[in-house]
Protein backbone atom coordinates (compact mmCIF):
# COMPACT_ATOMS: atom_id res chain seq x y z
CA UNK A 1 0.00 0.00 0.00
CA UNK A 2 1.39 3.39 -0.58
CA UNK A 3 1.48 5.94 2.40
CA UNK A 4 2.10 10.23 2.24
CA UNK A 5 3.21 11.87 5.42
CA UNK A 6 2.32 15.54 5.63
CA UNK A 7 5.50 17.79 6.07
CA UNK A 8 4.43 20.27 8.11
CA UNK A 9 1.42 18.04 10.35
CA UNK A 10 3.26 14.42 10.17
CA UNK A 11 -0.75 13.03 9.23
CA UNK A 12 -0.15 9.33 7.42
CA UNK A 13 -2.57 9.24 4.73
CA UNK A 14 -3.47 5.52 2.67
CA UNK A 15 -3.73 5.64 -0.83
CA UNK A 16 -7.05 4.07 -2.32
CA UNK A 17 -6.42 2.52 -5.71
CA UNK A 18 -8.12 5.57 -6.99
CA UNK A 19 -7.39 8.65 -4.40
CA UNK A 20 -8.56 12.03 -5.31
CA UNK A 21 -7.22 15.28 -3.53
CA UNK A 22 -9.17 18.28 -3.96
CA UNK A 23 -11.50 21.03 -1.93
CA UNK A 24 -14.50 18.91 -3.00
CA UNK A 25 -16.93 17.09 -0.60
CA UNK A 26 -15.90 13.82 -2.96
CA UNK A 27 -12.35 14.04 -2.33
CA UNK A 28 -10.58 11.14 -0.15
CA UNK A 29 -8.05 13.84 0.72
CA UNK A 30 -9.05 17.23 1.76
CA UNK A 31 -7.25 20.05 0.57
CA UNK A 32 -7.43 23.19 2.52
CA UNK A 33 -5.14 25.32 0.23
CA UNK A 34 -7.41 28.19 -1.04
CA UNK A 35 -5.78 27.43 -4.57
CA UNK A 36 -6.64 24.51 -4.84
CA UNK A 37 -9.49 23.37 -7.29
CA UNK A 38 -12.06 21.05 -6.30
CA UNK A 39 -10.95 18.30 -7.99
CA UNK A 40 -7.09 19.31 -7.98
CA UNK A 41 -5.00 15.99 -8.34
CA UNK A 42 -5.03 12.20 -8.44
CA UNK A 43 -3.15 9.07 -7.77
CA UNK A 44 -4.23 5.85 -9.19
CA UNK A 45 -2.59 2.09 -9.05
CA UNK A 46 -1.91 1.28 -13.17
CA UNK A 47 -1.02 -2.24 -11.51
CA UNK A 48 2.70 -1.54 -11.93
CA UNK A 49 2.68 2.19 -10.24
CA UNK A 50 1.47 4.81 -8.80
CA UNK A 51 1.01 7.50 -11.17
CA UNK A 52 -0.06 11.14 -9.91
CA UNK A 53 -2.00 13.02 -12.45
CA UNK A 54 -3.20 16.84 -12.58
CA UNK A 55 -6.58 18.08 -12.63
CA UNK A 56 -6.24 21.60 -11.20
CA UNK A 57 -5.96 25.54 -12.62
CA UNK A 58 -3.21 26.09 -10.50
CA UNK A 59 -1.36 23.20 -10.79
CA UNK A 60 0.65 20.18 -8.77
CA UNK A 61 3.97 19.87 -8.08
CA UNK A 62 5.92 16.63 -7.62
CA UNK A 63 9.40 17.50 -6.23
CA UNK A 64 8.98 21.69 -7.11
CA UNK A 65 8.68 20.55 -10.98
CA UNK A 66 4.57 21.14 -12.25
CA UNK A 67 2.81 18.49 -14.15
CA UNK A 68 1.78 18.78 -17.78
CA UNK A 69 -2.22 18.38 -17.48
CA UNK A 70 -1.78 15.83 -19.85
CA UNK A 71 0.47 13.61 -18.46
CA UNK A 72 0.42 11.52 -15.76
CA UNK A 73 4.08 11.14 -13.72
CA UNK A 74 4.69 7.76 -11.41
CA UNK A 75 5.72 8.40 -7.94
CA UNK A 76 9.05 7.50 -6.29
CA UNK A 77 9.74 7.12 -2.48
CA UNK A 78 10.91 10.12 -1.16
CA UNK A 79 9.39 12.38 -3.66
CA UNK A 80 6.97 15.60 -2.48
CA UNK A 81 3.84 16.42 -3.68
CA UNK A 82 2.30 20.15 -2.86
CA UNK A 83 -0.73 21.27 -4.79
CA UNK A 84 -1.55 25.19 -6.18
CA UNK A 85 1.14 27.99 -6.39
CA UNK A 86 0.93 28.26 -2.31
CA UNK A 87 1.52 24.88 -2.19
CA UNK A 88 0.35 24.43 1.49
CA UNK A 89 1.79 21.49 3.22
CA UNK A 90 3.48 19.07 1.30
CA UNK A 91 3.17 15.72 1.39
CA UNK A 92 6.25 13.56 1.24
CA UNK A 93 6.10 9.94 -0.29
CA UNK A 94 6.78 6.88 2.33
CA UNK A 95 5.83 3.69 0.80
CA UNK A 96 4.60 2.83 -2.63
CA UNK A 97 3.81 -0.83 -2.35
CA UNK A 98 0.39 -2.56 -4.17
CA UNK A 99 -3.15 -1.95 -2.94
CA UNK A 100 -3.91 -3.95 0.58
CA UNK A 101 -7.20 -4.01 2.27
CA UNK A 102 -6.36 -3.32 5.66
CA UNK A 103 -7.27 -2.06 8.46
CA UNK A 104 -6.66 1.58 9.04
CA UNK A 105 -5.60 2.96 12.95
CA UNK A 106 -8.08 6.00 14.37
CA UNK A 107 -6.84 8.14 16.95
CA UNK A 108 -4.04 5.82 17.90
CA UNK A 109 -0.05 5.54 16.19
CA UNK A 110 -0.54 1.47 15.84
CA UNK A 111 0.84 0.08 12.93
CA UNK A 112 -1.60 -0.32 9.95
CA UNK A 113 -2.96 -4.43 9.88
CA UNK A 114 -2.94 -5.73 6.68
CA UNK A 115 -6.00 -8.17 6.28
CA UNK A 116 -5.47 -12.06 4.87
CA UNK A 117 -8.13 -13.81 3.34
CA UNK A 118 -8.62 -15.31 6.99
CA UNK A 119 -7.92 -13.13 10.23
CA UNK A 120 -7.91 -13.78 13.84
CA UNK A 121 -7.48 -9.66 15.39
CA UNK A 122 -5.97 -9.64 17.83
CA UNK A 123 -3.98 -12.67 16.77
CA UNK A 124 -3.80 -15.41 18.84
CA UNK A 125 -6.62 -16.70 22.34
CA UNK A 126 -6.77 -13.21 23.02
CA UNK A 127 -8.78 -12.75 19.36
CA UNK A 128 -11.97 -10.66 20.17
CA UNK A 129 -13.17 -10.77 16.65
CA UNK A 130 -12.41 -11.94 13.54
CA UNK A 131 -12.70 -11.05 9.60
CA UNK A 132 -12.90 -13.24 6.93
CA UNK A 133 -13.50 -13.01 2.87
CA UNK A 134 -16.55 -14.78 2.20
CA UNK A 135 -17.19 -17.17 -0.60
CA UNK A 136 -19.58 -14.78 -1.49
CA UNK A 137 -16.51 -11.82 -2.31
CA UNK A 138 -17.76 -10.15 1.03
CA UNK A 139 -15.80 -9.60 3.80
CA UNK A 140 -17.36 -10.45 7.16
CA UNK A 141 -16.74 -9.83 10.74
CA UNK A 142 -17.68 -12.27 13.06
CA UNK A 143 -17.99 -11.45 17.08
CA UNK A 144 -19.36 -12.76 19.99
CA UNK A 145 -22.20 -10.40 19.34
CA UNK A 146 -22.88 -11.59 15.94
CA UNK A 147 -21.83 -11.30 12.68
CA UNK A 148 -22.11 -8.52 9.42
CA UNK A 149 -20.51 -7.60 6.27
CA UNK A 150 -17.80 -4.67 6.47
CA UNK A 151 -18.01 -2.07 3.78
CA UNK A 152 -15.02 0.54 3.12
CA UNK A 153 -14.64 3.14 5.41
CA UNK A 154 -16.74 1.25 8.46
CA UNK A 155 -14.99 1.18 11.76
CA UNK A 156 -13.84 -1.87 13.77
CA UNK A 157 -13.11 -2.12 17.51
CA UNK A 158 -10.87 -4.39 19.17
CA UNK A 159 -8.16 -4.08 22.13
CA UNK A 160 -9.71 -0.78 23.45
CA UNK A 161 -8.75 0.85 20.03
CA UNK A 162 -10.52 1.74 16.98
CA UNK A 163 -9.69 1.02 13.35
CA UNK A 164 -11.06 1.76 9.81
CA UNK A 165 -11.68 -0.64 7.09
CA UNK A 166 -10.20 0.09 3.85
CA UNK A 167 -10.92 -1.91 0.53
CA UNK A 168 -8.21 -1.05 -1.77
CA UNK A 169 -7.52 -4.17 -3.75
CA UNK A 170 -9.85 -7.00 -5.34
CA UNK A 171 -9.96 -10.41 -4.08
CA UNK A 172 -10.76 -13.80 -5.98
CA UNK A 173 -13.80 -15.24 -4.14
CA UNK A 174 -13.50 -19.01 -3.51
CA UNK A 175 -16.81 -19.01 -5.78
CA UNK A 176 -14.97 -17.31 -8.79
CA UNK A 177 -11.95 -20.07 -8.30
CA UNK A 178 -14.51 -22.88 -8.21
CA UNK A 179 -15.85 -21.89 -11.28
CA UNK A 180 -12.45 -21.42 -13.05
CA UNK A 181 -11.37 -24.77 -12.26
CA UNK A 182 -14.29 -27.25 -10.35
CA UNK A 183 -12.26 -30.02 -10.56
CA UNK A 184 -9.40 -29.00 -8.02
CA UNK A 185 -12.02 -26.95 -6.26
CA UNK A 186 -13.70 -30.28 -5.45
CA UNK A 187 -10.36 -32.04 -5.01
CA UNK A 188 -8.99 -29.76 -2.05
CA UNK A 189 -12.82 -28.83 -0.37
CA UNK A 190 -11.95 -29.50 3.22
CA UNK A 191 -14.46 -32.31 5.01
CA UNK A 192 -15.96 -32.09 8.33
CA UNK A 193 -16.62 -35.35 10.25
CA UNK A 194 -18.81 -35.22 12.95
CA UNK A 195 -19.69 -37.66 16.16
CA UNK A 196 -21.82 -37.53 18.39
CA UNK A 197 -23.28 -39.61 20.87
CA UNK A 198 -26.58 -41.48 20.90
CA UNK A 199 -27.98 -39.68 23.41
CA UNK A 200 -26.93 -36.39 21.49
CA UNK A 201 -24.97 -34.94 24.40
CA UNK A 202 -22.07 -35.07 23.35
CA UNK A 203 -20.58 -34.07 19.77
CA UNK A 204 -17.07 -34.16 18.26
CA UNK A 205 -15.73 -32.70 15.20
CA UNK A 206 -12.92 -33.59 13.20
CA UNK A 207 -11.16 -31.27 9.59
CA UNK A 208 -9.95 -33.54 7.07
CA UNK A 209 -8.18 -31.45 4.20
CA UNK A 210 -5.39 -32.93 1.55
CA UNK A 211 -3.68 -34.72 4.19
CA UNK A 212 -4.34 -32.00 7.03
CA UNK A 213 -6.38 -34.19 10.24
CA UNK A 214 -7.75 -31.48 12.95
CA UNK A 215 -8.59 -33.61 15.99
CA UNK A 216 -11.16 -30.13 17.38
CA UNK A 217 -12.28 -32.39 19.88
CA UNK A 218 -16.04 -32.24 22.11
CA UNK A 219 -17.07 -28.55 22.52
CA UNK A 220 -21.02 -27.54 22.86
CA UNK A 221 -20.99 -25.48 19.59
CA UNK A 222 -19.99 -28.48 17.35
CA UNK A 223 -23.55 -29.18 18.15
CA UNK A 224 -24.34 -25.83 16.49
CA UNK A 225 -22.87 -26.75 13.68
CA UNK A 226 -24.09 -30.40 13.50
CA UNK A 227 -27.94 -28.99 13.44
CA UNK A 228 -27.12 -26.50 10.60
CA UNK A 229 -25.44 -29.86 8.61
CA UNK A 230 -28.34 -31.91 9.18
CA UNK A 231 -30.80 -28.67 8.31
CA UNK A 232 -28.95 -28.73 4.71
CA UNK A 233 -28.94 -32.25 3.83
CA UNK A 234 -32.79 -32.26 4.79
CA UNK A 235 -33.41 -29.57 2.34
CA UNK A 236 -31.45 -31.32 -0.36
CA UNK A 237 -33.32 -34.56 0.12
CA UNK A 238 -36.73 -32.35 -0.44
CA UNK A 239 -34.41 -31.04 -3.61
CA UNK A 240 -34.23 -27.77 -2.93
CA UNK A 241 -32.25 -25.91 -5.25
CA UNK A 242 -28.47 -25.67 -3.74
CA UNK A 243 -28.76 -22.27 -3.59
CA UNK A 244 -31.45 -22.35 -1.02
CA UNK A 245 -30.44 -25.40 0.85
CA UNK A 246 -30.35 -25.42 4.52
CA UNK A 247 -31.58 -21.33 5.43
CA UNK A 248 -32.66 -20.89 9.20
CA UNK A 249 -33.52 -18.11 10.89
CA UNK A 250 -30.80 -16.94 13.60
CA UNK A 251 -33.82 -16.71 16.65
CA UNK A 252 -34.86 -20.12 14.99
CA UNK A 253 -31.84 -21.72 15.41
CA UNK A 254 -31.54 -20.63 18.87
CA UNK A 255 -34.50 -21.85 19.99
CA UNK A 256 -34.06 -25.33 18.39
CA UNK A 257 -30.91 -25.48 20.50
CA UNK A 258 -32.77 -23.94 23.68
CA UNK A 259 -30.33 -21.01 23.77
CA UNK A 260 -30.63 -17.11 23.24
CA UNK A 261 -29.93 -15.70 20.47
CA UNK A 262 -26.64 -13.89 22.32
CA UNK A 263 -25.52 -17.11 23.15
CA UNK A 264 -25.78 -18.61 20.44
CA UNK A 265 -23.71 -15.62 18.61
CA UNK A 266 -21.09 -16.47 21.13
CA UNK A 267 -20.97 -20.41 20.11
CA UNK A 268 -20.88 -19.25 16.08
CA UNK A 269 -17.72 -16.79 17.22
CA UNK A 270 -16.32 -19.43 19.24
CA UNK A 271 -16.40 -22.22 16.41
CA UNK A 272 -14.32 -20.23 14.03
CA UNK A 273 -12.12 -18.95 16.42
CA UNK A 274 -11.36 -22.30 18.01
CA UNK A 275 -10.49 -23.33 14.09
CA UNK A 276 -8.78 -20.90 13.11
CA UNK A 277 -6.42 -21.46 16.05
CA UNK A 278 -6.01 -25.08 15.04
CA UNK A 279 -4.98 -24.36 11.42
CA UNK A 280 -1.36 -23.74 10.50
CA UNK A 281 -0.15 -20.34 10.13
CA UNK A 282 -1.37 -18.43 6.97
CA UNK A 283 -3.33 -21.04 5.91
CA UNK A 284 -6.98 -19.65 4.65
CA UNK A 285 -9.76 -20.53 7.34
CA UNK A 286 -12.97 -23.13 6.28
CA UNK A 287 -16.25 -20.76 5.66
CA UNK A 288 -17.86 -22.75 8.01
CA UNK A 289 -21.45 -20.84 7.98
CA UNK A 290 -22.74 -18.39 5.61
CA UNK A 291 -25.56 -15.42 7.03
CA UNK A 292 -27.72 -13.60 5.04
CA UNK A 293 -30.26 -10.91 6.45
CA UNK A 294 -31.11 -12.49 9.78
CA UNK A 295 -30.53 -16.26 8.79
CA UNK A 296 -27.38 -18.76 8.57
CA UNK A 297 -26.93 -22.24 6.95
CA UNK A 298 -23.69 -24.83 6.91
CA UNK A 299 -20.95 -23.67 4.24
CA UNK A 300 -20.01 -25.45 1.26
CA UNK A 301 -18.46 -28.32 3.03
CA UNK A 302 -18.04 -31.67 2.47
CA UNK A 303 -19.53 -33.50 6.21
CA UNK A 304 -20.34 -37.00 7.38
CA UNK A 305 -22.01 -37.60 10.24
CA UNK A 306 -22.12 -40.77 12.36
CA UNK A 307 -24.48 -41.21 15.68
CA UNK A 308 -23.28 -43.69 18.11
CA UNK A 309 -21.92 -46.95 16.07
CA UNK A 310 -23.96 -45.67 13.09
CA UNK A 311 -23.45 -43.79 9.58
CA UNK A 312 -26.16 -41.18 9.76
CA UNK A 313 -24.90 -39.50 6.59
CA UNK A 314 -22.31 -38.31 4.00
CA UNK A 315 -22.97 -35.24 1.84
CA UNK A 316 -20.98 -32.61 -0.53
CA UNK A 317 -23.25 -29.85 -1.07
CA UNK A 318 -20.89 -28.89 -4.32
CA UNK A 319 -21.57 -32.40 -5.37
CA UNK A 320 -25.16 -32.32 -4.95
CA UNK A 321 -25.12 -35.94 -4.17
CA UNK A 322 -24.89 -37.97 -0.96
CA UNK A 323 -21.23 -39.66 -1.50
CA UNK A 324 -17.26 -38.61 -0.81
CA UNK A 325 -14.37 -39.74 -3.10
CA UNK A 326 -13.02 -43.00 -1.62
CA UNK A 327 -9.81 -41.38 -0.37
CA UNK A 328 -11.52 -38.19 1.01
CA UNK A 329 -13.03 -40.84 3.49
CA UNK A 330 -9.41 -42.54 5.08
CA UNK A 331 -9.13 -41.23 8.57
Amino acid sequence: MAILRNRVTQRKIYLRTHHVFGRGRSADTLLENPDASQLHASVRWTGKAWELRDHSRNGTLLDGTRLSSTKGLELRVGATISFGHEGGAAWLVEDLSPPRNLLWPLGHDDPYIPLGRSNLLPQGVAAELSIHHSEKGQWVCTTPEGSWVLEDGDEVRFAGKVWCFLLAAEVVSTMDCMSANKAQMRRSQPALFFKVSQDEEHAWLELHDAGLHLNLGERSHHYALLILARLRLADAQRQFAPHAQGWVELDRLAKMLGLDPGHLNIQIFRMRKQLALAMPPGAHVPELIERRRGSLRFGNLRFRITRGAALEADFDPLAGDRSFPEESLVA
